[in-house]
């Protein structure tokens, strides 16, 4: 590429030696993200190949523990399951003990609908109703980069780093809260180990860092990644449900979670029904409240937990719960005094000494 530029390059200089009046007007042509994006697309394999995968199985390399390791479902268009979480063309979430299994809205709902777009942001800006610039050039470890600013149908911006040289993604930036209501972490994901699948590259090697800190937020290695794996659409639902006055419960509250007299009445009866009365549902409440705030229901989410701390007063994991739900209603100096004295209760509990210290919520 830098060979055949540089022939061209001798080429408009010998036009412009010889014919004065073309020199005025020539202008030797600007590399434009529409250019990087094809380049990229070539690089790893052509457009063709690219959208003749329909289905893709990541598997990561087996745990320490021997439990099989990790592995993402993913099928065309949106298709995605992560185990716990997946999109089945509603975005879930399924990783509840208690039997909670929220079709997700508001910020966990659109990171999972980010996710599970099938193609990376550049090839995705082909696609109707999406956006790409080119905004310069940044040095990412060893690699020059292009930087190009992909904007997303909902409004969501991504910045994506192609290597110069290669015209492989290197990496991806992004801007979101690490907790659905925490405030907005700068996080850099860096791709590498390319190898090809079905005649396209992949990486097979993602290290995620928050830049303001360092610390590595997610880091994957996989073992295999195989293309066109037949896979029964029940795959990206969510798992069985198991049937209790508990899980019925939690559900109920979720589907109410706009109307906060409704869910505290799901709340109020199941403490009133001699057959549930005994039940201990503080940990199911806490669980479904904090879905409430991630899922735009700050209303509902604080008025559970606070209903929760009132049947559990002396507990640490109450306290941390209502703090969480006053943080995330910008009450920043009541979150603190809820903390601190879950902390005073539980000096143990990590997840309230790490609230304390840190507006950046990880629990």
């Amino acid at each position: 590429m830098r060979t055949l530029r540089r022939r061209a390059a001798i080429a408009a200089l010998s036009i412009i030696a010889a014919s004065p009046a073309v020199a005025q007007t020539s202008r030797p042509p600007s590399t434009t993200a529409q250019d990087i994006v094809q380049r990229h697309i070539a690089a790893r394999g052509g457009l063709e190949k690219l959208r003749a995968i329909r289905t893709l199985v990541f598997r990561g390399p087996p745990r320490p523990n021997g439990k099989p390791g990790r592995q993402i479902l993913r099928a065309r268009p949106f298709y995605l399951s992560i185990g716990s979480e997946g999109n089945d063309g509603s975005p879930w979430e399924a990783y509840d003990e208690y039997g909670l299994q929220p079709r997700v809205t508001d910020a966990p709902g659109a990171a999972l609908r980010h996710t599970a777009y099938f193609d990376d942001p550049l090839v995705m800006s082909l696609e109707p109703g999406w956006a790409i610039e080119l905004t310069g050039s940044e040095r990412i470890g060893d690699r020059d980069t292009w930087r190009l600013r992909v904007r997303y149908p909902d409004g969501f911006t991504s910045e994506s780093f192609v290597d110069k040289e290669t015209s492989l993604l290197v990496a991806r930036r992004i801007t979101a809260p690490v907790h659905a209501f925490a405030e907005p972490v700068t996080s850099q994901a860096v791709f590498g180990d390319y190898r090809p699948v079905s005649g396209v590259l992949f990486p097979f090697s993602l290290r995620e860092v928050d830049l303001s800190t360092g610390e590595t937020m997610d880091a994957s290695v996989w073992q295999s990644i195989e293309a066109n794996v037949p896979l029964a659409p029940s795959v990206f639902s969510p798992p069985p449900r198991v049937d209790t006055p508990v899980s019925r419960l939690v559900n109920a509250i979720f589907a109410a979670r706009h109307i906060p007299a409704d869910a505290l009445g799901w709340y109020h009866d199941f403490q009133r029904d001699p057959a549930t009365a005994a039940v201990d549902i503080e940990g199911p409440i806490e669980s479904v409240g904090y879905e409430c705030l991630k899922n735009g229901a700050i209303a509902t989410g604080t008025a559970l937990l606070e209903e929760n701390l009132r049947a559990h007063p002396t507990s640490a994991r109450a306290h941390f719960g209502v703090g969480r739900a006053y943080r995330a209603a910008g009450r920043e100096t009541d979150a603190l005094t809820e903390f601190r004295e879950a902390v005073r209760l539980n000096p143990s509990l990590t997840a309230a000494k790490d609230a304390i210290a840190s507006a950046r919520l990880k629990y």
